[in-house]
């Protein structure tokens, strides 16, 4: 039914069908939110010697669909995307072309090349004996082929969302002053924030009692619109639930101003002092990213 190889570099004519096939799922996957490979990534993996991202390339053997039909050619119907963030683990994607899923394909991969991290080469060959793989928005084929072969889930990550104009409802919202790294450094509770965010702080009676890190980059909802992102909430070791509620309903109310009708924040399920102080601030569940795991520590 299948066959798969892992590839370093590809003919014109597999570029090609592994472009249109990636360019088709992102299409298909952008409402659920579920993983993505670009093509530009595994082109500019395999354009270097020494890259450590490796890729699997998963054909469809010809088949037919019907008695008395002619076979349907061999095609390539997914890729598996392999990186190395360290020596011996390693972070894993697959997609699988949207006309050929819910057909098996990486069950029938999973039962040929197993699931075992212990051999001295490791998974499959690769030299990985750890391998994670995020399912975004918890795709449902990931989490049968995690039944199938007891895969562990070990981490499960909550995206929440909330409307901006909400704010302007409520009562008036704790204004947070803008801070640098600089001034991040007194606090030894937090870390420097990284990338885009702009940092916030709430601070009240003279103590700062928790910051913010908040991206502006408008990413768009289909129910809230424009939305800001909060890319960190880091509350002072005795804030309160409340603390990190008005830290939050500030964000909030920064990215109102900003001309954005919406906020994202992406939480670990079992840290409750933020999943609490974002249901009382009004943020509802949008999707669950579940992280599965092939050995290493849980």
């Amino acid at each position: 039914m299948i066959k798969y190889e892992w590839r370093r570099a590809l003919s014109r004519d597999e570029s090609a069908e592994i472009a249109d096939l990636l360019r088709r799922c992102a299409a298909y996957d952008a409402e659920p939110e579920y993983s993505t490979i670009a093509f530009a990534d595994v082109e500019q993996a395999m354009s270097q010697a020494d890259s450590p991202v490796r890729h699997l390339v998963i054909w469809m053997l010809a088949h037919a669909t019907a008695m008395g039909e002619p076979d349907q050619p061999e095609r390539i119907a997914g890729l598996l995307r392999l990186n190395f963030t360290s020596k011996g683990v390693a972070e894993g994607v697959a997609v699988i072309d949207p006309d050929l899923r819910s057909i098996g394909i990486m069950t029938l991969l999973l039962e040929q090349v197993g699931v075992d991290t212990t051999a001295p080469d490791g998974w499959f060959g690769t030299g990985a004996h750890v391998v994670t793989g995020w399912a975004r928005g918890n795709h449902p084929a990931a989490s049968r082929l995690g039944n199938r072969f007891l895969i562990p889930r070990t981490r499960r990550v909550w995206k929440l969302i909330r409307p901006t104009h909400s704010i302007k409802e409520s009562a008036a919202a704790p204004v947070l002053e803008s801070i640098d790294n600089r001034s991040l450094e007194d606090l030894v509770w937090a870390s420097p924030m990284t990338g885009d965010a702009r940092t916030y702080a709430l601070r009240e009676a003279g103590r700062v009692l928790g910051v913010a890190a908040l991206s502006l980059v408008a990413v768009e909802s289909e129910q809230f619109g424009r939305c800001a992102t909060v890319l960190a909430a880091i509350a002072a070791p005795d804030a309160d639930t409340g603390s990190r509620r008005r830290l939050l309903d500030g964000a909030v109310a920064v990215a109102h101003e900003a001309g954005l009708s919406g906020v994202i924040v992406y939480t670990d399920s079992d840290d409750i002092g933020l999943v609490n102080a974002c249901r009382l601030a009004g943020f509802q569940h949008d999707r669950t990213d579940v992280r599965f795991q092939l050995g290493g520590p849980r």
